[in-house]
């Protein structure tokens, strides 16, 4: 039996404890201002295109304020990148973005006697990359030529070689390209070895869903980083090979497997060659730092430092597809966002410690009558604000609908729902520039201050601007379909820039395509990508598509100038309101210490460095301690 102080400190325990949950619940409420974007409110002072560094857009600051004895090792001009061919040509733009990138100058000519005639003599350049179609590979002279700028300290980027047949028949070519024998003129490969220390990411290998270690190594696909048809080259004695095909065949050895990315050194200049169409495209923004960093003891260069997990079309708020839905899950579609997708994307997210950028619809046909829910909308901006995910708006539809019919029908829900709401992102999907520009004048789109755009492949640029004020950013893959051509654009792009933006279109959960798979094999696509990412790309910034935005605004506008003296490497960043981050790369140099900043190594040889003021001062020692001073 219960005496009555028993029972009356259990009575005001429950009414404590249900007073305290009620309690609770409502200042979470109360405090959740779902209804405001926050990531709107602080737009309004980020840099915009006028801040944003043009090669050759003005001088070097001078050294100053007694600075003059660290800064003479950067004193020297911007380090000038040549390109031999068509401006028109899409390699040239690749070229052109990570001159932008880096900071340094650019020139283009259409030939060697061009460079000549422009006065550009040997050694005047950092590093000539070339276009091969636009050199007489069978002139004596146009190979003298290249051989003077390289003996005079000059980096040579072939972005593709001569034929075959020319690099036979030539014996002074084939020693200044680092090709001992011409095995076969064409040969079909089973797939690709990227050895570890070029590329971030480390050791890959690319192999035939058919090989025996293909599921061992990495899930396969039948789409790859290169041409899997190219010549069969041996390398010269010296020369150091970075990436090969693997030939079929168990007779063939490794270290005869074809090379299709290579360097050959002359003294303090180098000449990198690359097989099999491995620059075409953005992918070559991170060849080109990678290549750069293999020139001298240190690279450092910036970058955003921006990882963004996007939810393309998710949620929707409507009732739609039902008989679909009802086969393939038993439930409403939006029982199926609400009650499988959130909970297991979440988990997924929050174990690898990723940020989402939820780029939301109220509905994907807007020729039905089945109406998006007010409630749900609710429900969704107040579990996405208590995550930090950030609500984007979703360009597309299943229906064909015209943009500016469905940003009307949006509007007119969000208004009715809210009052309004107001969104920082965009989803533009493939949509062209002067779509984009049309839809980002309505009123709905007002407050939006990045684009996130599909076709990575197609554009020089993954980061920039599309308008005065508004930035774009490249989706770099599909996280719902995993190939070797994304992996491998993935570590060229975290090699140059420490970003990407994988997407998982969500939308196909609703609508799923012919013969696809319910969401159960989609939610396991989903968790390899952001497992495998999150897994060798850990060191980078989890960030959603707004606070990338602020990112890549920075890293466009900043400018800095480095230099080494004995064991230190001095920074200057101007041009960057905030932390301004980059990547250090080294050879058998580890990072000691800093001041003005911080520190994070990613691999072996590989560091991310952020710096907080405007000079900072690394110090770094031998990787081996038994070799320390």
């Amino acid at each position: 039996m219960i005496s009555r102080r028993n029972f009356f400190a259990i009575t005001i325990l429950m009414a404590t404890v249900l007073f305290l949950c009620m309690c609770l619940n409502s200042l979470k409420d109360g405090w959740n201002d779902y209804a405001v974007n926050r990531y709107t409110e602080t737009a309004e002072n980020y840099p915009s295109q006028i801040n944003m560094y043009l090669p050759g857009a003005g001088e070097d600051p001078a050294a100053e304020d007694g600075m003059e004895d660290v800064w003479s090792l950067a004193a020297a001009p911007r380090d000038r990148v040549v390109w031999i061919g068509r401006e028109d040509s899409a390699l040239y733009g690749v070229v052109e973005a990570w001159v932008t990138y880096t900071k340094r100058d650019i020139a283009a000519c259409p030939s060697l006697t061009a460079l000549e005639a422009a006065g550009e003599g040997e050694g005047t350049a950092w590093m000539l990359v070339l276009d091969p179609a636009c050199v007489d590979w069978e002139s004596a002279g146009e190979l003298e030529r290249l051989k003077g700028h390289v003996e005079a300290g000059t980096h040579l980027v072939l972005s593709g070689l001569p034929e075959a047949s020319v690099i036979e028949g030539n014996k002074k070519l084939r020693d200044f390209l680092g090709i001992r024998k011409v095995l076969e003129q064409e040969t079909t490969v089973t797939g690709f070895y990227l050895r570890p220390g070029f590329l971030l990411g480390g050791e890959t290998f690319y192999l035939d869903r058919e090989s025996p270690d293909a599921e061992e190594l990495l899930p396969g696909s039948a789409a790859y980083p290169g041409e899997k048809t190219f010549p069969w080259y041996l390398p010269d004695y010296g020369t150091k090979v970075y990436m090969r095909g693997i030939a079929a065949g168990e007779q063939v050895k490794a270290e005869n497997y074809p090379i299709m990315l290579w360097r050959k050194s002359y003294g303090s200049a180098s000449v990198f060659a690359v097989n099999g169409g491995l620059m075409d495209g953005p992918q070559g923004l991170g060849l080109l730092s990678a290549m750069s960093a293999e020139t001298d003891s240190y690279e450092l260069y910036p970058v955003v430092n921006a990882q963004n997990m996007i939810l393309a079309g998710y949620p929707s708020l409507a009732d739609e597809n039902p008989e679909e839905m009802e086969r393939l899950y038993s439930r409403s579609v939006k029982q199926v966002f609400q009650e499988l997708l959130w909970p297991n994307i979440a988990a997924v997210l929050e174990k690898h410690r990723y940020k989402a950028t939820c780029m939301m619809t109220p509905q994907y046909d807007y020729t039905d009558d089945r109406l998006p829910d007010g409630r749900q909308l609710a429900y969704y901006l107040k579990i996405f604000n208590e995550h930090g995910t950030e609500t984007g708006l979703w360009g597309l539809s299943v229906s064909d609908t015209p943009l500016a019919g469905k940003l009307a029908s949006d509007g007119a829900f969000l208004r009715e729902a809210l009052g309004g709401y107001a969104f920082a992102s965009l989803y533009a999907g493939d949509m062209e520039d002067r779509e984009i520009e049309e839809a980002l004048g309505e009123e709905l789109l007002g407050a939006v201050r990045t684009v996130v755009r599909e076709d990575a492949g197609t554009r020089a640029m993954p980061v920039g601007f599309l308008s005065e004020d508004v930035t774009a950013q490249q989706v770099i893959g599909d996280g719902l379909a995993y190939t070797y051509e994304n992996d491998f654009l993935v570590r060229c792009m975290e090699t140059a820039l420490g970003y990407f933006n994988i997407s998982f279109d969500l939308s196909r959960v609703a609508y799923p395509e012919e013969d696809e798979e319910a969401w159960e094999q989609l939610s396991k696509a989903l968790g390899t990508t952001i497992g495998t990412y999150g897994q060798t790309f850990r060191g980078f910034g989890a960030t959603t598509v707004s606070e990338s935005d602020a990112r890549i605004r920075r890293f466009l506008a900043l400018d800095y100038r480095d230099g080494r003296i004995d064991d230190t490497i001095h920074l200057q960043v101007e041009g960057s309101a905030g932390p301004a981050w980059f990547v250090l790369r080294t050879h058998n140099e580890a990072v000691e210490d800093m001041e003005g900043g911080s520190w994070q190594e990613l691999e072996e040889g590989a560091y991310l460095i952020e710096v907080t003021e405007g000079r900072a001062v690394l110090t770094l020692k031998p990787a081996d301690e038994r070799f320390y001073r």
